[in-house]
């Protein structure tokens, strides 16, 4: 059973491989932000950076991203500018997002404090691909049940929220990233991450079909393997289902197999993790987890792969 953790670090992968691009993060800059935010920032200067600000007990389900630019004034003169994007990858939003904000927010405009420079400006930006719906009040001080009186006393920011329930890839608007399947497919297999809908990995395929995607070996299988990851889908189905987009599935697969080691996971997750492990499932693992370390798959991954415990492994290298 692959454990929630484990399927957030998935998400991850996935997010971090498709916006340490700039140019992807314009993009979705372009689709997330308002009008007026838009039309004064400089597009042409824009650094990618990952954040190290977060407690230990949400660590692994975020993969926050900094985004340093500049907004542009009518005096010529440009102001520093962070949009921090916080990344929630949980099915279920918290308000502890709320505070995960403010954290970097404060930790920045301590450190101009520190070096004596102006505040920069900073806008929290919230990318959201879970399964409920997004309840976490917009504004800080809406959190506090109190009248209106009391909260212009308080402290308070508000932050934009991109859902990708309510972004519609089919839609007229994203016309122009078509042209990059590679961004598109990355949020489209987060939007769908957390429901059973095939259809829209199925329009997904006939993209890559239509578009010559196919042919960026590395890329689809970096996709499959998220896809057979996160969906309770066989590797045959997933066969089946490229070939329905008139893909060819053998060769594809053939090295999806290869990276996941096909014959090893079924057997030692379908015949041993759930019924026990018999000798020859084990014997199997075992086989699979020296081609996967051959290959320099983590112990971790190995684990969860073959059934095997992180010592059995460990003793596979010597």
């Amino acid at each position: 059973m692959i454990k929630i953790d484990d399927i957030h670090k998935a998400h991850n992968n996935v997010f971090i491989k498709a916006f340490s691009d700039p140019e992807n993060v314009k993009v979705l800059l372009k689709m997330a932000l308002p009008e007026p935010v838009k039309n004064a920032i400089d597009f042409s200067k824009i650094e990618i950076g990952f954040t190290t600000y977060v407690s230990d007990d949400i660590k692994d389900y975020y993969s926050d991203i900094v985004v340093k630019t500049r907004i542009k004034t009518g005096d010529q003169e440009e102001i520093k500018l962070d949009i921090y994007i916080l990344v929630e990858h949980k099915s279920s939003p918290e308000n502890k997002s709320l505070v995960q904000m403010l954290k970097y927010m404060y930790l920045e405009w301590q450190k101009d404090i520190d070096q004596k420079r102006p505040l920069r400006v900073i806008i929290p930006l919230v990318f959201y691909h879970g399964k409920e719906v997004w309840n976490v009040p917009r504004s800080f001080a809406d959190q506090f049940n109190v009248n209106e009186e009391i909260k212009a006393f308080l402290l308070n920011y508000r932050y934009i929220l991109f859902d990708t329930k309510d972004w519609n890839f089919l839609g007229e608007a994203n016309r122009e990233l078509k042209d990059n399947v590679f961004l598109l497919t990355a949020l489209v297999l987060l939007k769908s991450a957390y429901n059973e809908d095939m259809e829209t990995i199925k329009a997904i395929f006939r993209l890559w079909y239509e578009k010559g995607f196919i042919k960026n070996k590395e890329k689809v299988i970096f996709f499959l393997l998220y896809v057979s990851y996160i969906r309770d889908i066989s590797l045959e189905e997933l066969k089946k289902t490229l070939e329905e987009s008139n893909i060819a599935g053998g060769d594809i697969m053939s090295s999806l197999a290869q990276r996941l080691i096909e014959q090893g996971i079924e057997q030692g997750i379908e015949q041993g993790i759930e019924q026990g492990i018999e000798q020859g499932a084990k014997n199997n693992a075992k086989e699979t987890a020296r081609r996967m370390l051959s290959a320099d798959f983590s112990i971790e991954d190995i684990a969860k792969f073959t059934g095997l415990t992180e010592q059995e492994i460990k003793e596979l290298i010597n």
